[in-house]
């Protein structure tokens, strides 16, 4: 090993959550967790305390996303939450998917997420109103559970149980193309601008040609 990592160790235990941590993300300051326990947490990354615990959702949080204003959650519960960061109030509660809301992104104005009804959903953001949905029997959708999404200025790439990753205009929501080469379900993925990267449950990490989509 090298000496560099060798000094790598535990800085801070964040002891709060009463059942599984499923999703986090941080930043230079926070934490924000999402639990099975219903709530999301909001914990300082020097000193490890938790400064908010953000109560409303009725079932696992299972995805979220934050920046400088606000956190938005997906749950088990079928519902997306959107919260002020500060306060830890939600300000608005998202309902139109008819299972649990498995992964979501947002950008200044919408939020794109993916749930085990099979479907993507468009949200604007700023009024919660559902602007589209992109389901296997309109849209040429994903015919499994959507287990992870990724958003960019123009594209959205998805990938689901189906075996498939599929890739779509942002802005029309028409699909550019459906990649099959995974032989199970598709569970994670990362993009940027020449390719795309994926992984799933055939045990399998496909890289993708991104440069001509």
């Amino acid at each position: 090993m090298h000496s560099r990592w060798s000094s790598i160790a535990c800085r801070k235990t964040m002891i709060g959550h009463q059942q599984t941590v499923r999703c986090l993300q941080v930043d230079d300051e926070k934490v924000v967790s999402g639990s099975y326990d219903h709530t999301l947490k909001v914990w300082d990354i020097r000193s490890g305390d938790c400064r908010l615990t953000l109560r409303g959702h009725t079932a696992a949080v299972l995805c979220l996303q934050f920046d400088e204003n606000k956190i938005i959650s997906g749950s088990a519960d079928k519902t997306i939450k959107i919260w002020n960061l500060t306060t830890g109030m939600c300000v608005m509660s998202l309902e139109g998917h008819h299972d649990a809301v498995t992964c979501l992104q947002f950008d200044s104005n919408k939020i794109v997420s993916g749930s085990l009804d099979c479907n993507i959903k468009f949200w604007d953001i700023h009024v919660g109103d559902c602007t589209s949905t992109l389901d296997w029997a309109h849209g040429e959708g994903h015919t499994g559970v959507v287990r992870c999404l990724q958003i960019d200025r123009w594209r959205v790439v998805s990938a689901a149980d189906d075996k498939t990753l599929k890739v779509w205009n942002i802005e029309t929501g028409e699909r550019l193309v459906s990649l099959r080469n995974h032989t199970d379900g598709v569970t994670c993925l990362q993009f940027n601008d020449s390719k795309i990267v994926s992984g799933s449950y055939d045990r399998t990490v496909k890289l993708w040609d991104f440069s001509s989509v």
